[in-house]
């Protein structure tokens, strides 16, 4: 009560949901990550320091670090379980405004700016590693990895809960076939989605379940560098993925992204909405990573198509996305 005095500890918090459902409890783990980090660890999530699969050894060290004195350490031994997990950052508001964190999102000539949908964000960690096998990393490339996971949100505050916005996929880096390398730059660029209020963003730093061996991450940086295409190809998707083309609305021309997990044929093209097909944009076989096409609204004949709704598809194999944009002229 609000008279009371004296001394009080309390511990082991649990919260449930409607219906009795779970819907959170505290976080003892030492892992030592700053407040407003966020972590999953098995076998709990990290609830109460109960970890298995590797991840007791996730923790904040000083044994390695890029710059400064500590790095975040995933030491996972040869003969874990499978199972993954995650360190997730604090969001931050894109605008750099919203309770703290506070970041400053800088461009490529250090300019403080504001991303807004449809930017290009670049993010990048170094990371340093040992004890990797390449043959399972070759045997397991989806699994036997570990990588980003970028999560949007609407906002920083509780409130706004842990329901992200917006596209939501696993990133894995390809490493070298090497069982060791030294403090490395992986990046990854990621667009601002649009329609969907994207005001924050998280990024998860991901190890997948099959992954061993020790990896120490340092040094993450996001960068706007504005609405340009050209993703690197550090990274290789888990999936097949087909991005919302840029800009919608367009005219003359808009740009296609998507992501392709391994070599594989595919086919990206854009049909009418009688069903028929307008341009074949891809056709063949296409390398593992991140890849964009433009369209500048000509069909198979060059010939400039009117206005109206189209769709883009992207086809592989028994599998097939299709997507809506529209030209205005």
């Amino acid at each position: 009560g609000k008279n009371a005095t004296g001394t009080v500890w309390a511990g082991d918090f649990v919260f449930y949901g409607r219906g009795g459902n779970w819907a959170g409890q505290d976080w003892n783990t030492s892992v030592g990550v700053p407040q407003g980090f966020y972590y999953w660890l098995p076998p709990n999530g990290g609830n109460d320091g109960l970890l298995s699969n590797g991840f007791e050894n996730t923790v904040v060290t000083n044994t390695a670090a890029h710059s400064g004195s500590y790095s975040l350490e995933f030491n996972m031994p040869f003969n874990r379980a499978p199972h993954d997990g995650y360190v997730g950052t604090q969001r931050f508001m894109l605008d750099g405004s919203g309770p703290t964190p506070r970041v400053a999102l800088k461009n490529a000539g250090g300019k403080t700016v504001q991303a807004v949908a449809g930017d290009i964000l670049r993010i990048t960690v170094w990371i340093k590693a040992s004890n990797l096998v390449p043959d399972s990393a070759a045997l397991y490339p989806g699994t036997w990895a570990v990588g980003f996971t970028p999560l949007w949100f609407t906002g920083t505050g509780s409130n706004y809960g842990y329901n992200p916005v917006g596209p939501s996929n696993d990133y894995t880096f390809t490493f070298p076939a090497t069982t060791a390398f030294d403090w490395t730059p992986y990046s990854l660029d990621i667009t601002v989605p649009t329609g969907v209020n994207a005001r924050a963003l998280e990024v998860r730093l991901h190890v997948y379940s099959r992954f061993t061996g020790t990896i120490y991450f340092d040094d993450l940086s996001i960068e706007d560098i504005g609405s340009t295409t050209g993703v690197k190809n550090s990274l290789v998707p888990l999936t097949f993925d087909l991005a919302n083309n840029y800009p919608n609305p367009f005219n003359p021309t808009t740009t296609i992204h998507y992501s392709v997990p391994n070599t594989a044929k595919i086919s990206l093209a854009i049909y009418n909405v009688l069903g028929q097909e307008v341009r074949m944009l891809v056709d063949g076989n296409i390398s593992a990573g991140y890849h964009d096409v433009v369209w500048d609204g000509k069909d198979n004949h060059g010939n400039t198509v009117q206005s109206g709704v189209f769709f883009y598809r992207l086809e592989t194999g028994s599998m097939a996305i299709v997507k809506k944009m529209l030209l205005i002229k």
